[in-house]
């Protein structure tokens, strides 16, 4: 049985672009970032997910465009607007390229 490669491996394999899409209104809302937020606790995102940074800034760095779409319910759940005050300190410098679209707003003929 062949193991699944790590996200590392797989980022490593990258050329030209890395793509996520993301679809869902809440991801992981047990994540103790996502608590601390929702608490009213403000932790610093980027040494909470230092590994996942990092890895960002290096694919980066090797030319590599990594870009993410989030396609998000309105109005937006509260992960989707933790999500949305984390992306400009976390996931914007470290070097991705970030947007948004309401669900409304998606063209329905595609995927």
């Amino acid at each position: 049985m062949t193991e699944r490669p790590t996200f590392d491996e797989l980022f490593a394999g990258c050329a030209r672009s890395a793509v996520h899409l993301e679809m869902r209104d809440v991801y992981t809302p047990d994540d103790s970032a996502y608590l601390a937020w929702r608490n009213g606790v403000r932790i610093d995102p980027v040494n909470h997910f230092r590994d996942w940074y990092d890895l960002i800034v290096a694919t980066v760095a090797r030319g590599v465009e990594v870009r993410r779409a989030r396609i998000v319910s309105e109005p937006i759940t509260d992960f989707i607007r933790h999500e949305y005050e984390v992306t400009p300190v976390l996931n914007i410098p470290a070097g991705e390229k970030v947007r948004w679209l309401p669900r409304a707003r998606r063209d329905p003929t595609v995927g």
